[in-house]
């Protein structure tokens, strides 16, 4: 196909384009692999750093992994005629609004057809009214609860747009592509120095926009250089030492340059968070300075201080070093004056990872190829804690499979050098307080991780009583994603965080911080509380594929922004300590 076409679509409007029709495809109850094979094409144009229409305009689209004969004609009919006949023919079927309501909590394809064809709903407003006037009750399999639950649920997609929600992407997603674009900038001529900065800077869960700073001498050239990155989609604003522009997938993007000199000052000043740096100021005018993006300023004396690191920033201040997934005004310069600061747990602290899935599952990879890429990360130890009966629909073990999965694991771990390879299960917390597994299945275990999958709704006090009861049970070593929450898509149902900490010290119950890029749960606020009382913490990937792994560095960031050290988190000590632990009748962590 000739570049010469009428219309060439950004990388997010391909990704929307393609997402819709898997979405619709879902309401129509199409096959799950065709469903997934758009799905997959939607999040690869989503997060591609280059133009995927100039890819495909060039011929090169399908040497991208999963964009087959099927996809490339439609990318190329999209870009042809403005639309996609296939998804046009969706579109009449269905109204549009059914597709937020699919996204709604408590909702799903099935459910959002059911209520569209029994009750007339077509959006989300339609589903508010059809809740309140008494009609979703009378909806096959739903009832006055449903009713209540799908109130509570537009309450909180509400709350989420009125604050923007929706405009905030996962970190995870965003870090590779201010990687790319600090690399391109620090290789510019002139350049001695550059980093991204920002909320994504300070590791927090969900990020906005790429903020970069530089050091150069000569911002006119970085500024022209940057602008014709190939990772850069259009420019915005141009000033004479910033500049805002849009990437391909986008996200925005604002640079700012200084002199190397002042490096430090402008790096500290837009990392942020915009409260940390209020603070810092009222503490640097206590001391009769004034602190900028550009300089630490003596009003008595007109000494102007500019700093080339962060680290001089606050050492003209008195103070310690503040790593920026501290800087939340959370007390940390507080910290910083008196020395206290805490000694941050590391990624290479972690011993083992104890909640990892496989293909007995819902994982993508069996129980060797797991092992391995553990094995080839360091680890000493993982534990397999594939889902249980209840999740049938992911072929979650019976009784008889998980003594099946024991004895491979435990051929597997006979044969394997290097690496101690254990058998546990995510049990599920029954809607009733109930495991999922009889205690006699669960004694055969190395480790027992228990977790909420359903009655998300379920009211504070009931959650807390199913949370009790499980934690109770002497064979539960771990309570797995202890909120619920999926970030952007799912609030946490109501926990108690102190009384969850306080009953896990009580029971000797690790609570987990889950690395997965959508849960990081606990969270880094729920963390520092629950450690503050007592408690102690495991850190696990929640792998289903090889590449998971590298959600142990997620939950690590997690819990650096929680203040937690190495003796808060029970996964720094070798196994056969936390073995130790386990035998001991309470249950209790040995620090």
């Amino acid at each position: 196909m000739s570049a010469n076409v009428p219309h060439m679509p950004s990388n997010p409007d391909l990704a929307l384009v393609f997402q819709e029709i898997a979405d619709y495809l879902s309401l129509d109850g199409e096959s799950p692999y065709r469903i997934l094979a758009y799905k997959k094409a939607a999040a690869l144009f989503a997060t591609h750093p280059v133009s995927i229409a100039d890819r495909a305009s060039r011929g090169k689209l399908r040497e991208l992994a999963g964009v087959g004969p099927a996809i490339e004609a439609k990318v190329l009919e999209y870009m042809e005629t403005g639309e996609i006949a296939f998804l046009e023919k969706l579109r009449e079927r269905y109204p549009e609004g059914l597709l937020q309501v699919m996204q709604l909590p408590g909702m799903g394809p099935k459910k959002t057809r059911l209520v569209w064809e029994s009750a007339g709903v077509a959006d989300l407003r339609g589903l508010e009214r059809a809740c309140r006037e008494g009609r979703i009750r009378d909806v096959p399999g739903m009832g006055e609860k449903t009713e209540a639950k799908l109130l509570r649920a537009l309450e909180a997609w509400d709350a989420r747009a009125a604050k923007g929600a929706e405009l905030r992407r996962l970190h995870s997603s965003v870090e590779p592509q201010a990687v790319r674009l600090v690399e391109a900038l620090r290789v510019i001529p002139t350049v001695t120095a550059a980093d991204y900065a920002g909320s994504l800077r300070r590791l927090r869960a969900t990020v906005r926009d790429i903020d970069l700073v530089a050091a150069s001498t000569d911002p006119a050239l970085v500024m022209k250089a940057f602008s014709i990155l190939p990772e850069i989609a259009e420019v915005d604003e141009h000033g004479d030492t910033k500049l805002a522009a849009r990437t391909h997938t986008g996200l925005g993007v604002d640079l700012r340059i200084v002199d190397p000199e002042s490096y430090g000052n402008l790096l500290q000043h837009f990392t942020g968070s915009a409260d940390h740096n209020v603070a810092l100021r009222g503490y640097a005018q206590r001391l009769g300075y004034k602190i900028s993006e550009y300089h630490v300023e003596q009003p008595t004396s007109g000494r102007l201080v500019t700093c080339a690191t962060e680290a001089e920033v606050y050492a003209s201040l008195g103070l310690d070093y503040i790593p920026p997934e501290l800087r939340e005004d959370q007390g940390e310069i507080e910290a910083a004056e008196a020395g206290s600061l805490p000694d941050l747990i590391e990624l290479s602290d972690l011993r083992g990872d104890l909640h990892v899935h496989s293909d007995w599952t819902d994982g993508r990879a069996d129980l060797e190829d797991m092992a391995l890429a553990a094995r080839e990360r360091g680890l000493e130890y993982l534990c397999f804690c594939d889902h249980s009966q209840s999740l049938a629909m992911i072929g979650g073990l019976t009784p008889e499979r998980l003594l099946t999965q024991i004895e491979a694991i435990r051929a597997l771990d006979a044969r394997l050098e290097g690496i101690r390879v254990l058998a546990g299960i995510e049990v599920d917390i029954l809607t009733d307080g109930r495991l999922d597994l009889p205690d006699d299945a669960l004694a055969r275990l190395d480790y027992v991780t228990a977790s909420i999958h359903s009655g998300f709704g379920q009211p504070q006090e009931k959650i807390m009583e199913r949370l009790t009861k499980a934690m109770r049970n002497p064979h539960v070593r771990a309570v797995g994603h202890p909120t619920g929450r999926l970030i952007g898509r799912r609030e946490p149902y109501e926990v108690d965080v102190e009384a969850l900490a306080q009953l896990a010290v009580e029971t000797g119950t690790y609570l987990e911080i889950n690395g997965s890029p959508d849960r990081l749960d606990l969270t880094a606020e729920a963390a520092r509380r629950a450690v503050a009382l007592g408690a102690v913490v495991v850190i696990c990937s929640d792998a289903h594929s090889p590449g998971d792994f590298e959600n142990l560095r997620f939950g690590i960031q997690e819990a650096r922004r929680g203040w937690l050290q190495t003796r808060d988190v029970a996964n720094t000590l070798p196994w056969d300590e936390m073995a130790g632990d386990q035998a001991s009748s309470a249950k209790k962590p040995r620090f």
